[in-house]
């Protein structure tokens, strides 16, 4: 199995897609059969989260067969759900040598140049991916979040929209396109495409955070609160629209309703409920969490 990383700028969530390895059932040496073995032993491992095993197991593969690409990557993601980012690195890395036209080696290694804030390298690392598979959506996506956070929103754009063309349905990367747009200070494309987002996704709280900011910023405060009111039905305890909704609250003159919010905050997000605190008692000015 080809295992895929997704990033998301808001909040760097790892996703993960299987398809089938294409170094797996094409063998012909008894030590070729053994690797493979092994190969599929650590998916099970990776599967049921026994990251341990799963590492020792595609290790045993490589051994057996060190041009093992496909072993190589799925090492290197291994290593990330274990929060070991060098080790992936390295994993992924020497993925890549093996195999230089493996797009979903090239992508996942962008990933986790991304997580130790190497950007540039990431940027390489996903235009690699891309240029061996110019229909690779998922790229595409990881591309345009690392624009955005290296302050490039205009390029994050536009690697979000070439993603969107090859799957226009994509809830997330709406989302994306979105923060970058606001970064970009684009606001009626921000309103476009977190409105699809949430179209396409009717549960999706983080859009709907992410819309009361804009309405808060437009002076729209009653939509923002209806928003934060939706995102919080959806997901009680996200501290982010707990938060805003506090905010927003101390700056409509409702200081008992904003005391809700951060009793609610206490036990989900301490420094969050902190701030909030700051807001009701200090007369701290408070900015919105567009996360």
């Amino acid at each position: 199995m080809k295992r895929e990383h997704l990033i998301s700028p808001a909040v760097f969530l790892l996703w993960i897609n299987f398809c089938l390895s294409p170094a797996v059932g094409q063998v012909t040496s008894e030590k070729e059969k053994s690797a493979a073995a092994y190969f599929q032993e650590a998916e099970r491992y990776y599967e049921v989260r026994q990251f341990d095993s799963a590492v020792e197991s595609f290790q045993k593969a490589i051994a057996l067969k060190p041009d093992y690409a496909a072993a190589y990557n799925d090492l290197g993601i291994s290593y990330a759900a274990m929060g070991r980012h060098s080790d992936a690195v390295e994993s992924l890395r020497e993925a890549v040598k093996i195999q230089p036209d493996f797009a979903v080696a090239h992508n996942n290694l962008g990933c986790e140049y991304f997580q130790i804030g190497q950007l540039e390298l990431a940027v390489h690392s996903f235009r690699q991916a891309l240029f061996h598979n110019p229909q690779y959506a998922l790229a595409f996506n990881n591309l345009g979040a690392t624009l955005s956070e290296a302050g490039k929103p205009k390029e994050a754009i536009e690697a979000y929209e070439l993603a969107l063309k090859l799957r226009p349905m994509w809830a997330e990367t709406h989302r994306n396109l979105a923060l970058a747009s606001y970064q970009a200070a684009d606001y009626e494309r921000v309103f476009d495409h977190l409105h699809e987002a949430i179209r396409l996704k009717p549960d999706y709280y983080e859009a709907y955070n992410n819309l009361a900011v804009l309405h808060h910023k437009k002076r729209n405060d009653r939509e923002a609160v209806a928003c934060l009111l939706q995102a919080i039905r959806i997901k009680p305890d996200y501290a982010d629209a707990l938060y805003n909704l506090g905010a927003l609250q101390l700056t409509m003159n409702k200081r008992s309703e904003a005391l809700s919010q951060y009793h609610k905050l206490k036990s989900i997000d301490p420094a969050l409920a902190a701030s909030l605190y700051g807001g009701i008692y200090r007369g701290m000015i408070l900015d919105l969490r567009n996360k």
